[in-house]
């Protein structure tokens, strides 16, 4: 069984290690917010409540779309995680225009997005794709600056 929305507003990402799925319906101008448990080859999608719909929105929502200056231009991302690196707060991002897209790390500090010194980028990185295999396909981990 194959299961689509009718809306191409989504994204799958992680946050607090539970992985996430946000609908986008343009129509009504209304998100929605499932958590997304995947067994046997199968993905179950369950409503977590508006309590925790809530909480979730108001540590992602700011960060969720963003627009990155790289070296081939501006680039529109979207957050794929957030995750714990010692005792920073870290977000990765990734094109959704890209058949295989660039990860892009930062540091969240207030809300906002902090470039990664680049002795720290590279074990950064590497801690994310240990942690989150399933995410990765071929892609390569870029370093960029964040524009808000």
């Amino acid at each position: 069984m194959n299961i689509q929305f009718q809306t191409p507003h989504q994204y799958v990402f992680i946050h607090d290690n539970v992985k996430h799925l946000l609908l986008i319906w343009s129509k009504e101008a209304k998100k929605q917010l499932f958590i997304v448990e995947e067994k046997d080859h199968s993905l179950y999608l369950q409503y977590p409540g508006e309590t925790y719909e809530e909480m979730v929105f108001n540590q992602v929502e700011s960060l969720f779309f963003r627009y990155l200056e790289t070296e081939e231009g501006t680039v529109s991302v979207v957050l794929g995680a957030t995750f714990q690196y010692g005792d920073n707060n870290i977000a990765m991002y990734y094109s959704r225009d890209q058949a295989e897209p660039d990860l892009y790390f930062f540091r969240i500090e207030d809300d906002e997005l902090a470039d990664i010194p680049d002795e720290q980028y590279e074990k950064i990185a590497q801690a994310f794709l240990e942690e989150f295999p399933e995410y990765i396909t071929n892609t390569d981990v870029e370093g960029t600056s964040s524009r808000h």
